[in-house]
């Protein structure tokens, strides 16, 4: 993951990867070319609002409805299998609903939720399901996962309903468009607790996601605390005990996590630990491209074989801490053919093993470390970078899955090798570097949503948004948070159901209402489900119509990047401005989300605020007052639930220079 342009610091590289299912090449049979939850053609009953949108909905008519008397049915037989996903189920519903249910087998009765296995389902493949919402709700898949991706759709169907305790009646057939869709978080330059990784494994979860990797090593940190390695680990690690209690969460929320140790670039923290392993040439030792790598040991030495021994070890010790079949040697960023022309103990090496070019070594130690990865039954996974500025005359084993940043992963997949697509241009959170639409590293929702391919082809396993701590190590985990959000929703939808893009203002509405896994969370502006301003009309006591569209309108049409703006021309009256609200009808709220502008200005960043609520539009009760935070990302307050048609928002002072100014991006409502 780097920075090639004049922003100079560079990102290291990482790779990540969801259970490596096989991509289902096209739709299942039957669907919509639309998803049917994203506006597809339905008959009878809409089809439930869900992130993702379900792939095919025929809509029956009248609501299944929760109730204290409703159960979880165990179809006969399958108990075994499905008794944790019926577990972990009981205690979701038990926090949405109040009522945690029994779980039995038997007959089901009217209220039940069913949860049943079949035989193998082409058209829903290895991660899809049925669902069938009648008086009881029967989910029924060939899978475990595909029962528990069901499950995420009634727990989001009645949370976005209007009583939150139903379901329209209907026929969901539903699965993914490719089997490998998550994220990869830069834990390396960034120490992320325990507790956000495990809230990050249930949002992928809400999502139907099924990946978290985790880059575990790179210039400022060596993150896991291995007891055959005293003393390499940093302040900031992961224990045993934390890996365990990561990878046993995960396995319950089918996330599979990739670990990576990146090798042998990126390896500040292990040169530090053994300088004896590390380059001393200068070009591969300091080659000072990218961030971190203006200090030695920043390439180790794979010329010696103690160094290859080391990192063998090393590599067994990652794979047998993480269960999952997966595990990441990183491979990229090392420095390119010129530095390894000037290191006289790499082209010394080179020229006794036979080799063409002294890129031919790297790729060469690719082959070492797959070959101790394989001995522990599992796959290897390297970042795209052997044939990036550098010359070689061989490749990588074939049975390497390559994490492709730098290009489209079809050309990669086209070679002979399963790929994930990450591309740099677009699928990277980097905020670091970007964190307004044009800028590097800034994934645009709008223009990923409508426009990027997601293409289901053979070899291509799905996709990945990757997630870089550098350039702004410093920031809060609630910071990197808000970057994340919306993309990591975009990826799930456009992967699951909407083989084509659409208008990305429909999409936020879904992902407004549909709201997060785990909204216990205060620290993270947890979104427990928001209105939806489809209809809603909003007006000002100024707005700017002149220089700008900064129309009151703009604060609820769903769009991050349009603004209400108050009156900027000469003479115009100062603060305190009002922005005010119709939602058409009176409905229980009990918070809001502020959404700043997200253009990069700071000119009407909201500070000090009163938020009001009326039910005529004239009487008017102060909800909530304060000051909001300096900061570009979103805040969600909550208040006491309160009935209200009309809410007003009086921005009584900014976090801009001028002190006079106003104004919003989004204004979001949380239901009642």
């Amino acid at each position: 993951m780097s920075r090639w342009s004049a922003l100079g610091a560079v990102a290291a590289a990482t790779v990540l990867l969801t259970p490596l299912l096989p991509a289902l090449a096209a739709p299942a049979a039957g669907s919509p070319a639309e998803p049917a939850g994203a506006g597809g053609t339905t008959t009878g009953n809409a089809a439930p609002v869900t992130v993702p949108a379900l792939r095919s909905w025929r809509g029956g008519s009248g609501r299944w409805r929760w109730t204290d008397r409703s159960r979880i049915v165990l179809a006969p037989g399958t108990a075994p299998r499905l008794r944790d996903t019926a577990t972990t189920l009981a205690g979701e519903l038990a926090e949405a609903t109040g009522h945690r249910p029994v779980v039995v087998g038997g007959p089901a009765r009217t209220g039940d939720v069913v949860l049943a296995l079949t035989g193998a389902d082409a058209t829903v493949g290895d991660q899809g399901y049925r669902m069938t919402v009648g008086s009881a709700l029967r989910i029924a898949a060939p899978s475990v996962t595909g029962d528990f991706y069901g499950t995420r759709t009634v727990l989001q169907a009645m949370r976005t309903s209007a009583d939150r305790r139903s379901v329209p009646r209907g026929t969901a057939v539903d699965s993914p468009s490719v089997g490998t869709r998550g994220e990869m978080i830069d834990v390396g330059r960034k120490y992320y607790p325990v507790g956000y990784l495990k809230q990050q494994i249930r949002q992928l979860a809400w999502y139907k996601e099924n990946t978290l990797h985790l880059h575990l090593s790179d210039w400022r940190g060596f993150r896991l605390r291995l007891p055959q390695y005293p003393g390499l680990a940093s302040d900031e690690a992961y224990s045993v005990a934390d890996v365990r209690e990561l990878t046993a969460y995960a396995r319950r929320y089918h996330v599979t996590i990739i670990p990576e140790i990146d090798l042998p670039g990126h390896a500040t923290a292990i040169s530090a630990y053994r300088p004896d392993l590390a380059f001393t040439c200068p070009s591969m030792s300091r080659p000072d491209r990218w961030t971190g790598s203006d200090t030695d040991g920043w390439t180790l030495d794979v010329t010696k074989p103690e160094t290859v021994a080391f990192l063998r070890g090393l590599v067994q010790a990652v794979g047998a801490l993480f269960p999952g079949p997966y595990l990441s040697i990183g491979g990229d960023e090392l420095p390119g053919t010129a530095n390894q022309n000037d290191c006289p103990e790499l082209v010394d090496y080179q020229h006794r093993m036979g080799f063409a070019y002294p890129g031919d070594v790297f790729v060469h130690f690719i082959d070492q470390l797959d070959e101790t990865v394989r001995a522990m039954h599992k796959s290897t996974v390297v970042w795209q970078w052997w044939d990036y500025q550098q010359t070689v005359s061989i490749v990588p084993n074939h049975d390497v899955i390559v994490d492709e940043w730098l290009s489209e992963p079809t050309g990669r997949a086209q070679q002979g090798y399963r790929t994930i697509g990450t591309r740099e241009s677009t699928l990277y959170v980097s905020p670091g570097f970007g964190t307004h639409p044009g800028q590097y590293g800034y994934f645009d929702p709008r223009s990923v949503y409508r426009d990027y391919p997601f293409t289901a082809a053979d070899n291509i396993l799905g996709y990945q948004i990757s997630r870089w701590s550098d350039n702004a190590e410093g920031q809060p985990v609630s910071w990197f948070d808000f970057w994340a959000r919306r993309p990591l929703a975009v990826v799930a939808d456009r992967t699951w159901a909407a083989p084509t893009g659409g208008d990305v203002r429909a999409f936020f509405d879904r992902y407004d209402r549909v709201g997060d896994a785990d909204v216990t969370r205060t620290d993270l502006a947890a979104n427990p489900g928001m209105l939806s301003s489809g209809g809603w009309q909003a007006s000002a006591t100024s707005a700017e119509t002149g220089a700008e569209d900064g129309g009151a309108a703009n604060a609820v049409d769903n769009d991050p990047y349009t603004i209400w703006h108050s009156d900027y021309s000469d003479g115009t009256p100062s603060l305190p401005q009002r922005l005010t609200i119709d939602t058409g009808a009176a409905q229980p709220i009990s918070g809001f989300r502020y959404l700043p502008r997200q253009d990069g200005g700071v000119n009407g960043r909201v500070a000090g605020y009163r938020l009001l609520t009326s039910t005529d539009g004239t009487h008017w009760t102060v909800a909530s007052s304060g000051t909001l935070p300096d900061s570009p990302t979103e805040t969600v307050v909550s208040f006491a639930p309160t009935t209200a048609r009309y809410v007003a928002l009086d921005v009584q002072s900014e976090h801009g220079p001028n002190d006079r100014y106003a104004s919003v991006a989004e204004l979001d409502l949380v239901r009642g």
